[in-house]
């Protein structure tokens, strides 16, 4: 006779298809619709051009200089961000030639954003476009900016909620 033989039962069948259906894609599926009232979400930033945060180390600080659009929206999203040395808690030189990647995440769902995003500096000392940063759906996303520079390392995270 042996042990009896489990099998998988129907409602967590059905709970890891409808989970995989709503964040296993890379593309927006009518499961990821669902409502998202950003008013009431307390772990996210204030959105605002000029939002300034130092990093984990306090090497380096982070300026949101514009966002298109702005606010964030669901879908792609390009930013500028200016980076500088941070001396005592003040702002100092710019900081270019900076490696950077930057990750888009959305952590109660525990994925990331699908498109990879590109880096590449505006022209004006210490500033940096990124873009796509998509947000391909509804909900507090993280977008974490990793960067290695000669005037140090450093890695903040901008935290915005999406609307439905």
């Amino acid at each position: 006779y042996g042990s009896p033989v489990r099998k998988p039962s129907m409602r967590l069948a059905m709970f890891l298809s409808v989970g995989l259906a709503a964040c296993g894609t890379d593309n927006p599926t009518p499961g990821d619709d669902e409502p998202v009232n950003c008013a009431t979400e307390t772990r996210d930033d204030d959105f605002a051009v000029g939002l300034t945060k130092i990093g984990n180390t306090s090497a380096l600080g982070f300026t949101l200089m514009t966002a298109d659009p702005a606010p964030p929206i669901r879908g792609d999203n390009t930013w500028v961000i200016q980076i500088n040395q941070m001396s005592g808690g003040v702002a100092g030189t710019p900081v270019d030639g900076a490696d950077m990647t930057v990750t888009p995440f959305m952590p109660d769902h525990g994925h990331p954003s699908a498109k990879t995003v590109t880096i590449g500096p505006t022209g004006t000392a210490g500033q940096y476009e990124m873009a796509p940063i998509n947000f391909w759906m509804p909900g507090l996303w993280e977008t974490t900016i990793d960067a290695a520079s000669p005037s140090g390392n450093d890695v903040v995270v901008f935290r915005f909620c999406i609307p439905s």
